[in-house]
């Protein structure tokens, strides 16, 4: 199945990304075209979205000569929604706010389950979270997945200008599913939203926009850099009905602390079996697309076991108190068991012990 197959390749060669990613480093920090009385960068290795390693600073960006400046990303002109369904699962329709065309010519079906799938920094529309999300859902069932592809303002190395446009992509994405439930009789606490890192930001504030209207938002490894534990822009609890957080790379690139209605730990949310060194946490940031896809096609799932305080997860010693919950797909919704849950994986695909 392609699916494996593309989970299995991903976890190889990881030692050798990381040493190129370092080697970029030096040379970039040798050429003349960053000389250091020009030099305004912090430059570090950072992950991108599907825990590439990139070179990218953090400090104030300046134009290089002959440079043109970046078109402003608008949103509501710039995020694209992508339909994808089981009559089209490979060319998407895109779904234009405010245009009734694009909404009544498209195959999407609201007696169908919807996913609304959101990348994070620096994500195209070819990112893993896309292909191997809506591969899984279409192999179990027929879906409506809208791939919210914010590329236009994700693609920038300067990640603060991308992570000032959470709340923003939010809000468009809160108003298009205004549109399909205006014409499509679409009933919004049936729709999950799911998002990865920045995209988790984007999800929680499509909630923010709809009032808690959304029934289920899933943040996978939702991202740390540049967000207070009382950012208001950030995910949490009251953003949805239920409001799931699964933490594979806490404290680095994801959150550690629960922020969630249920937040999960697998393997006790800092770093993931088999990522090896993990510069920068780009392993385990990724690892957190690869359970949900694989929750979606597993029989057994992910089942994690609630513990008495996020406190069990800080000391790596979970204290049971008997309550089961399973990670991930099949979504859930107000009702469901929440707190902090803890589960072990297995090094590689499938990662769902017992699976």
């Amino acid at each position: 199945m392609r699916i494996v197959s593309d989970l299995r390749c991903y976890c190889k060669m990881r030692a050798l990304v990381v040493l190129l990613a370092v080697l970029c480093v030096q040379l970039v920090r040798s050429s003349p075209l960053l000389r250091e009385d020009d030099d305004n960068h912090e430059w570090h290795v950072a992950a991108d979205e599907d825990g590439n390693m990139r070179l990218v600073s953090y400090a104030m960006p300046y134009q290089l000569d002959g440079e043109k400046p970046r078109r402003e990303f608008v949103p509501e002109r710039d995020t694209r929604f992508l339909l994808y369904t089981a009559s089209n699962p490979e060319v998407p329709h895109v779904i234009t706010n405010g245009v009734l065309e694009s909404v009544l010519t498209s195959p999407f079906n609201a007696s169908n389950p919807t996913r609304v799938i959101i990348h994070g920094w620096l994500g195209t529309q070819n990112s893993e979270i896309n292909r191997l999300t809506r591969s899984a859902l279409f192999f179990v069932g027929n879906y409506n997945v809208i791939y919210v592809d914010w590329s236009v303002g994700s693609l920038d190395d300067f990640y603060p200008n991308s992570r000032a446009l959470v709340y923003a992509v939010g809000a468009a994405t809160s108003n298009m599913l205004d549109y399909l439930g205006r014409y499509t009789q679409l009933n919004k606490r049936d729709v999950v939203v799911v998002g990865h890192s920045l995209g988790a930001h984007v999800a929680g504030n499509v909630g923010k926009w709809q009032n808690g209207a959304i029934g289920t938002i899933i943040g996978l490894d939702p991202a740390l850099p540049f967000f207070a534990d009382n950012a208001p822009d950030r995910i949490m609890a009251s953003d949805a009905d239920y409001v799931e957080i699964i933490h594979t790379n806490g404290g680095v690139l994801g959150f550690m602390d629960p922020i969630g209605d249920a937040d999960f730990y697998p393997n006790y949310g800092r770093i993931q079996p088999a990522c090896g060194p993990d510069v920068g946490g780009s392993c385990a940031h990724a690892r957190a697309v690869h359970f949900y896809v694989e929750s979606i096609l597993s029989r057994n799932g992910f089942i994690g076991r609630q513990c008495e305080s996020f406190q069990n997860i800080r000391d790596g010693r979970c204290v049971e108190t008997g309550v089961t919950s399973r990670m991930g797909e099949p979504a859930k919704a107000a009702g469901a068991p929440t707190g902090i849950f803890f589960m072990e994986t297995a090094n590689g695909f499938p990662f769902a012990v017992g699976c």
